[in-house]
């Protein structure tokens, strides 16, 4: 039985080396075509050689079943990574876009107005700080967007004791942050 367990992982390793050198005879032939392909498409070098690169190691980690047209798999793998890429891109940008419409149309530039949020996130911290901890956590799961019920689960309570909690936190930490101010 040894000895048959010993041929299966000769045949295996057999197997995979003359995969490997497959896989880097189409590296080889196939590298700059793809890159090609890919830098055609998003127009910058150094992302084309990434998405190259991963369409080169999907082939390594997950070869087709199909090995007739190799070279059409490859083009038709680059070329869905680079599409991708450049859905992602543009998302991105609109992202960025907002994010630049957000920051130019915030007081975020007035000095003043950053002390000002500056000390008030000072005082809030404090004030939390001061409070039971308990209410304090239900205070800031609230503000994260938690729901009573996930609320209720992250402290251990019935959903419908949230509300009463809550209330209470708020009522707290409102006597601590005015008295701090004070």
């Amino acid at each position: 039985m040894a000895v048959t367990i010993q041929r299966v992982a000769d045949k295996k390793a057999e197997q995979a080396s003359g995969y490997t050198a497959d896989f880097e005879r189409l590296f080889q032939e196939n590298w700059s075509r793809v890159n090609k392909v890919l830098y055609g498409l998003l127009g910058d070098s150094d992302e084309a050689q990434d998405l190259a690169l991963e369409t080169f190691w999907r082939l390594y980690s997950r070869p087709p079943k199909d090995r007739e047209n190799l070279a059409g798999w490859l083009h038709r793998v680059a070329l869905r990574l680079g599409y991708n890429a450049l859905r992602s891109n543009k998302r991105r940008d609109c992202y960025e876009l907002e994010a630049g419409k957000f920051f130019l149309n915030s007081n975020v530039n007035d000095p003043s107005k950053e002390v000002e949020l500056s000390e008030q996130r000072r005082r809030v911290r404090f004030a939390l700080a001061r409070m039971k901890p308990r209410s304090a956590e239900i205070l800031i799961l609230r503000h994260s967007g938690f729901s009573y019920a996930e609320i209720g689960a992250a402290i251990g309570a019935p959903a419908t004791s949230v509300g009463t909690l809550l209330a209470r936190a708020e009522k707290e930490f409102e006597k601590r942050f005015l008295k701090e101010r004070d």
